[in-house]
């Protein structure tokens, strides 16, 4: 059945032809229906039964890749999976049998035993980083307790990746889940920031990824994790800038120091053949997954930018890791035209804030001339806000 939603969603070299791939669609979704109309039906005895694990991971499959149908169905569904894979975590918590529970990490459990049957939650990320963007099903989510689940998942999935454990043994699924549930985080950041506020679980949350962010950002093959850490807890610290933690402390300074240097690590000078001016380019490790990075990126820029005005701490702090004369001095080093628009707005952004913050920032940015630069990019905000005194 897998194999069947795979071929429904899949836009180039199908297998199949359109009307084939049509009556497929409608033939999967009879079958997915089943499969709700059957997991409506289980009671609480039935839970641990391995068919009942199966068709939540055909669910989970199908609703990876298709929220739009049989909205109505899943909607009625999302209590019993929330509490389903509550339940299956808790177990796997309570037993704590950190060796089963890697192993289980698979699509499938190879050996299915008779009181873990799988990482339920892991299968259904997917399928909720699409249904929190949407009104109805988030309210749902959050009623039935899914951010605090989601919080305690990520952290206990987090504890797998840290020093001291043999990351070797852990699948690619591992940190593929870890993104998901940023995603998932990310969109109730955006929609239901009150949440994020008053529920003590994203603290925790905060806390993990300030502690973690700055290991993150050094360790190769990682930028893409590193990213989405980055970019939520950016987000996270704008709406929780009144917490303890946040107010300068060696965490909240570790954490947005390698904030800057992710920020600031993606673009560089290039020189180009026959030409006396260098080009704004992407860092090579930044270049080959910039598609997948550039969405963060900007995110992450808006949301330090936001950051600057709510913690008094962050603009001196900025000012000595170099990053905005730096960023001058790129940006007066390359030739105006290979800067995009939007390039252009997320670098004024950080700017203006900085300097609308700290006497001191001005004074620096005005030594690495910052006026010039700002009127050669017609950034007139950052322009003006440099000619005040």
């Amino acid at each position: 059945m897998e194999l069947g939603i795979q071929e429904c969603t899949r836009c180039e070299q199908s297998l199949l032809k359109e009307p084939q791939k049509v009556q497929l669609v409608s033939i999967m979704k009879e079958a997915i229906g089943a499969v709700i109309h059957y997991l409506l039906q289980v009671g609480p005895e039935k839970q641990k039964e391995p068919f009942v694990f199966a068709s939540v991971r055909i669910l989970g499959a199908w609703l990876a890749e298709e929220t739009s149908s049989l909205r109505k169905e899943v909607c009625q569904l999302l209590p019993f999976l929330v509490r389903y894979a509550k339940t299956l975590y808790e177990e796997a918590e309570e037993a704590n049998d950190l060796s089963q529970q890697v192993a289980t990490l698979a699509i499938s459990p190879t050996t299915p035993g008779s009181t873990w049957p799988g990482d339920a939650l892991r299968l259904l990320l997917p399928g909720w980083c699409h249904l929190t963007v949407e009104d109805g099903p988030r309210e749902i989510l959050i009623k039935e307790g899914a951010p605090s689940l989601l919080c305690k998942y990520f952290l206990q999935q987090w504890e797998l990746t840290s020093p001291g454990h043999d990351t070797s043994v852990l699948p690619d699924s591992v940190e593929i889940g870890l993104q998901t549930c940023c995603h998932i985080f990310l969109n109730l950041v955006v929609t239901a920031p009150g949440l994020i506020k008053r529920d003590a679980c994203f603290t925790s949350l905060m806390n993990t990824l300030m502690t973690s962010l700055p290991a993150l950002v050094q360790q190769q093959g990682r930028l893409l994790l590193a990213a989405n850490v980055a970019t939520l807890g950016l987000l996270m610290a704008r709406l929780l800038s009144t917490s303890p933690a946040l107010q300068g402390t060696p965490a909240s300074r570790g954490f947005f120091a390698a904030a800057i240097l992710f920020l600031s690590q993606s673009h560089v000078a290039r020189a180009t053949p026959g030409s006396d001016q260098a080009v704004l380019a992407l860092s090579p490790d930044y270049e080959g997954i910039w598609a997948d990075l550039q969405e963060l990126w900007f995110l992450g820029m808006q949301a330090f930018t936001g950051c600057v005005p709510l913690l008094p701490w962050l603009a001196p702090a900025a000012l000595r890791s170099r990053w905005p004369q730096e960023l001058l001095q790129l940006l007066g080093s390359v030739s105006p035209n290979s800067v995009k628009p939007e390039m252009v707005a997320a670098y004024q952004g950080v700017l203006v804030e900085l300097a609308r913050a700290n006497r001191l920032c001005r004074e620096a940015m005005r030594l690495q001339a910052g006026e010039e630069t700002a009127s050669h990019y017609r950034m007139a905000a950052l322009e003006q806000c440099l000619s005040e005194p």
